[in-house]
């Protein structure tokens, strides 16, 4: 159990203020010591031939940087169980790491801790009735849609292949196919969570429903380990997609035909499309990266983009593992550092174009040692209204239909001298243009999971009742806030840093 100074700390911090202070890493060997003795096969020490090989599996090299005092890698959620029950025991800080793709220092992984690798958690089993999927939480997506596509079934899953499935989920979970079925995190079922006391629970709309809702936006790491999902399929019989690209001098196109995009797309409500703009060694280019969860060659609502002046375009009827694997190469900063930052709008053409320019502007003096690319997705009326829940999401975005802009902005490089730098820059991107669409009353509320910087406030832009919510259901399931303390990382439910 946490120190008695630790829950007080919690319940301040559940209350309202910030905790500050890292939590103490000094009984961490002893907890993989102990570990080890029960799992020897799952304990990665320092010492071990395989530990740089476990932390080369981050897609992020901050996060690879990190050296805990092991990696525990289990192999049923009865192991995971006996770990929390250790580390609670001794009070010993950890992390959690899926797929290990965020872009946030610290999400998950951790130096001097005790490192949860769920990568060896690999359950798989479609129900007979081939409307759901029950997955443990080592899955890519890549992996995972290569194993549904021959059934003819897909889950509402990742565009990039190597991106794992729990942290898209509990995230939210940007698809091709959400215009259709919503974000990631509507198609969740049920899931099996580790609890801090180490108890193994069953969260779905019938059992710990409230616990279930918390999960729908909260994030799994403010409330337990998750060891299995269960995800919503739906019928799949191939794809249309690819990207079309457009260099500096073909930029001036490309917000005309966005706009009609975006309008069209209020009728369709099926496309998907994300507008990349990115600026590498100093030259700019914009690609529009689109999926349409049909086999139909050529659905008119991409129309104005099939207009537009191309270097290259690889539209084609595809399998959505292609469209993956192709968005991982194309979009490829594994191994560099990374970080992001986003905020929300509401759809105003000419807002998108001043957005453009000032990241045109505020990342040029730095072009030749910073990749910086700027993101554009829409959330549809679907995302923003999932009808078909009795528990919804704890975004608050329900009650309108009108069509959201998530702006996006990354940025990658290689250089540790770079890191002051870039941290600035990508505060300057996000409070520059907050304040644009601010000053034009198109500034929403809501922050998205998994594009957010770690300073920001996610669980705060879900609005005050869905936080209230979010920290009851926390102080009902993990009184001693385990894991708002004793885990670092991710977005905690009053917005402290890792």
């Amino acid at each position: 159990m946490p120190s008695p100074q630790r829950v007080v700390l919690f319940a301040i911090l559940m209350g309202g203020a910030l905790a500050t202070g890292p939590p103490t890493s000094k009984n961490c060997p002893k907890v993989c010591e102990s570990v080890s003795k029960l799992y020897p096969s799952e304990i990665v020490f320092p010492s071990s031939p395989g530990f740089q090989t476990v932390q080369q599996s981050y897609w992020n090299l901050f996060q690879r940087e990190a050296a805990p005092s092991c990696f525990f890698q289990p192999t049923t959620s009865e192991h995971v169980s006996e770990a929390i029950t250790l580390v609670v025991q001794e009070d010993c800080h950890f992390s959690i790491k899926g797929g290990g793709h965020s872009s946030n220092v610290g999400a998950s992984s951790i130096t001097g801790g005790f490192q949860f690798d769920l990568a060896k958690l690999r359950e798989f089993k479609v129900s007979d009735d081939k409307k759901s999927v029950t997955v443990g939480p080592g899955w890519r997506w890549g992996e995972l849609l290569q194993q549904l596509e021959p059934l003819g079934i897909i889950a509402v899953g990742g565009r990039d292949a190597g991106v794992g499935v729990p942290g898209f989920v509990f995230g939210g979970g940007l698809s091709y196919y959400s215009a259709l079925y919503g974000w990631g995190i509507d198609n969740l079922i049920s899931t099996d969570i580790v609890l801090a006391d180490g108890s193994l629970v069953t969260a779905n709309q019938t059992s710990h429903p409230d616990l279930f809702k918390a999960l729908l936006g909260g994030g799994a790491h403010n409330f337990g380990i998750a060891t299995a999902l269960k995800l919503e399929l739906h019928p799949y019989d191939g794809m249309w997609g690819g990207y079309v690209l457009q260099k500096g001098d073909q930029i001036d196109q490309v917000f005309p035909a966005y706009d009609k995009f975006f309008n069209k797309l209020q009728k369709d409500q099926k496309g998907h499309m994300i507008l990349d703009i990115t600026r590498v060694n100093g030259s700019i280019a914009a690609v529009e990266f689109i999926g349409y969860p049909e086999p139909v060659e050529n659905p008119p609502l991409y129309d104005s983009i099939y207009a537009l002046s191309s270097s290259a375009n690889t539209l084609r009827l595809a399998n959505y593992t292609d469209l993956a694997a192709e968005m991982a190469v194309v979009t490829n900063s594994r191994g560099l550092r990374n970080t992001y930052r986003t905020l929300t709008i509401e759809y105003d053409a000419e807002l998108l174009r001043k957005i453009f320019d000032t990241w045109a502007e505020i990342t040029e003096p730095h072009a030749e040692v910073i990749t910086a690319t700027l993101d554009f997705n829409v959330i549809t009326s679907q995302m923003r209204n999932r009808s078909s829940r009795t528990i919804k999401n704890t975004y608050g975005l329900g009650g309108s239909t009108n069509q959201l802009i998530i702006v996006m902005f990354s940025l990658s490089w290689e250089d540790g001298a770079q890191d002051t730098t870039s941290h600035r820059l990508v505060q300057d991107l996000g409070n520059t243009v907050e304040s644009l669409a601010h000053q034009v009353g198109k500034l929403k509320r809501f922050r998205y999971m998994n594009y957010a910087h770690i300073e920001q406030d996610v669980i705060g832009s879900f609005g005050n009742s869905n936080k209230r919510l979010l920290k009851h259901v926390a102080r009902t399931y993990d009184p001693h806030g385990v894991f708002q303390w004793l885990q670092p990382g991710g977005f905690k439910l009053d917005g402290q840093k890792s």
